[in-house]
């Protein structure tokens, strides 16, 4: 509406307005790309400045420990200096828009003013005419350079979009399809030809994995460090999905399953793993509101904790502190297995869940898993866990992998006949 009141009063002068608004588009569009390109890095030097600062914060005892204090300060100062630099350009910058179109602003409306000076003295224009088509100008350039503004700003909110695409974007795990009933389900599983890489053009980290574990079956997965040892695992577990083949429980492919349903099945303790802030029973029942405490009790025996818990001045209430911050790797570990076993699952699965144990407890964990009714698979080095599997996969990478059969009374057919029941 001001458009076409000012183009009634005086095209000409309407003519200097729009001028004025497209010299602002204009300098706002030559603005953008540098605008974008400081911000962008500014969220990057940001990001790692307060990704170096967390990480300091986390490994404060190993770095005094080693004397890096000094080092590590003079680091973050470096970053944090970065930081301030860049936001510094980023202001010159914005300081320099802001003048230029501080500039295109009174450049208008100053050769507004003499153009409708001279049309008022020639008398086509008279002064309140000229007052209000000052007014209606002022509305439309305002107007219309806040629209650009808004617009610019929204596409500057792009950064933080791409930053979080790769979180927001990345689909949902899908839900049970077919599958309710846990009960029937056999904890065996069958891996089809699993291959897995991180990406095209990256080497194979798996490749031509194809076997089969039978429900109740104690396996050991062996090999030397960097052989995928961990990644099967995790391809086991439902969190990474194999880049070839398929992984089956019970003949049923655990993407058709749902991984939500796969994932009740499964007990499990892996590499990093942690505790949460909060109390022994609560990391033990995971916070459950109606936790058992005699299944926990009996949990906690077979992961050869029980004692040593009631040793503590508060027992099962105990505070183990930021990711059990109290308690000893050992500690952990053991805390860490009785919460999987509280779970009651058909599968347990390990990832060198006793690597910081000494030889004792290790020895007795052990034995008292191996009579329970689950289907056990765990990472090992320790030869005395290995001679406990019945049957050792040993990786080789992209090659394959081998199976050999242990021979060992603890592992016999003779032991899984008569199972025993889990801790209840």
């Amino acid at each position: 509406m001001s458009f076409g009141i000012m183009l009634a009063y005086s095209p000409s002068l309407t003519l200097i307005a729009v001028a004025a608004v497209a010299a602002y588009a204009a300098l706002r569009w030559l603005s953008y790309a540098p605008l974008r390109e400081a911000n962008a890095e500014y969220l990057v030097l940001a990001a790692k400045e307060n990704s170096h600062f967390l990480e300091t914060l986390r490994t404060i005892v190993p770095m005094k420990l080693s004397g890096q204090q000094a080092a590590r300060r003079v680091r973050w100062q470096n970053l944090m200096v970065d930081v301030i630099d860049r936001d510094v350009r980023t202001q010159k910058l914005d300081l320099l828009f802001t003048t230029a179109s501080a500039l295109i602003t009174g450049g208008a409306a100053l050769w507004l003013l003499t153009q409708g000076a001279a049309q008022v003295m020639e008398n086509t224009l008279s002064v309140g005419m000229l007052m209000a088509f000052s007014s209606y100008a002022g509305t439309f350039s305002s107007r219309v350079t806040n629209l650009i503004g808004h617009a610019v700003e929204l596409k500057m909110l792009g950064l933080h979009g791409e930053r979080l695409a790769d979180i927001a974007l990345e689909e949902a795990e899908p839900l049970a399809e077919v599958e309710t009933d846990l009960q029937r389900i056999r904890p065996c599983i069958a891996l089809r030809n699993i291959g897995f890489r991180y990406a095209e053009g990256e080497p194979w980290i798996l490749r031509h994995l194809d076997f089969e574990i039978a429900a109740g079956e104690s396996i050991a997965i062996v090999g030397p460090s960097g052989c995928g040892k961990s990644t099967l695992i995790k391809i086991l577990l439902g969190l990474l999905p194999p880049t070839e083949g398929e992984v089956l429980i019970d003949g049923i492919p655990i993407r058709r399953l749902g991984l939500s349903v796969y994932q009740q099945l499964i007990g499990a303790v892996i590499q990093d793993d942690s505790l949460l802030a909060g109390s022994i029973s609560e990391n033990i029942s995971f916070f459950a509101p109606d936790f058992d405490q005699g299944r926990m009790e009996a949990c906690a025996r077979t992961a050869a904790i029980h004692e040593e818990i009631l040793s503590m001045p508060m027992g099962y209430q105990s505070i183990v502190g930021e990711m059990g911050s109290s308690l000893s790797s050992g500690q952990k570990q053991r805390v860490l297995l009785a919460r999987a076993l509280y779970k009651q699952p058909k599968l347990l699965i390990l990832d060198e869940a006793t690597s910081h144990l000494d030889a004792l407890n290790e020895q007795r964990i052990v034995q008292a898993i191996a009579p329970l009714n689950l289907t056990k698979i765990q990472v090992a080095h320790r030869a005395e866990t290995v001679a406990c599997a019945q049957r050792v996969i040993a990786l080789n990478g992209e090659l394959g992998c081998e199976i050999f059969v242990v021979s060992n009374p603890m592992s016999s057919r003779a032991a899984l006949e008569e199972p025993q029941s889990m801790p209840t």
